[in-house]
């Protein structure tokens, strides 16, 4: 069975196919099985785009899971996705997803074909056509923040959005220790509601990866019960 994934700003897709030789065919022909189409989230919306394919995968994994038991499954993609996936040094989300799709036979290997990628891309590209356009916010700052620790060190990083659409980014390097990934996901968020406490937000309206986070500060919180709120999705 193949994999073809494919992932833009705001949706991912996946075409599972069949390969096999058919009467009357010199080559063998590629037959479509299942597709899987999801419009991300907010927060998915700003993995980089390796991890959309990643986490493509997974989630094929997670819906076609009779498949991957019975079949060796080979994901095509332009992406070196086994060099991703199989890296022992990654950390984060795409550690988590590779522990869980190991527990499969998956072979990774680079596209050479269109063949049913087009399927694919047309499916991811249909997805996002279909997406809702957001309102212009008029009213909240918005603040897009993230964290994270590895071998070398920890850092953050931070996007604060003024209602007139002026864009003002941060990377921060965090000296404390010991540190992790939720704390550095902590410290980006108060970085940033500093700062736009400083520019004179009256509204914040802030957005991030990290589940942990978000279900922690999942409602209205008053910053300064006079002047400033954060609201997480």
């Amino acid at each position: 069975m193949l994999l073809y994934v494919a992932a833009s700003n705001r949706a991912v897709s996946v075409v599972m196919v069949v390969e096999r030789k058919e009467e009357g065919k010199e080559l063998l022909v590629q037959r479509p099985v299942y597709y899987i189409s999801e419009a991300l989230t907010e927060s998915k919306q700003r993995y980089p785009h390796y991890q959309k394919l990643v986490y493509s995968v997974l989630r094929a994994q997670r819906r076609l899971a009779p498949y991957f038991h019975e079949h060796l499954i080979k994901v095509v993609a332009s992406t070196p996705l086994a060099d991703i996936i199989l890296n022992r040094d990654a950390t984060g989300r795409v550690a988590k997803w590779a522990v869980e799709l190991s527990v499969h036979n998956i072979t990774y290997e680079p596209r050479r074909a269109i063949k049913s990628q087009a399927l694919a891309d047309f499916f991811v590209d249909w997805e996002e056509a279909h997406q809702p356009t957001s309102p212009v916010d008029f009213k909240h700052w918005t603040l897009y923040f993230d964290g994270s620790k590895n071998l070398e060190g920890a850092g953050a990083g931070i996007a604060l959005i003024s209602p007139k659409g002026d864009t003002m980014r941060y990377v921060l390097q965090l000296q404390f220790e010991p540190c992790t990934n939720n704390m550095a996901e902590y410290e980006a968020l108060l970085h940033g509601m500093r700062i736009a406490k400083e520019m004179g937000a009256t509204r914040l309206r802030c957005f991030g990866d990290s589940d942990l986070v978000a279900s922690q500060t999942d409602n209205e919180i008053p910053l300064d019960p006079a002047r400033l709120k954060l609201v997480l999705p």
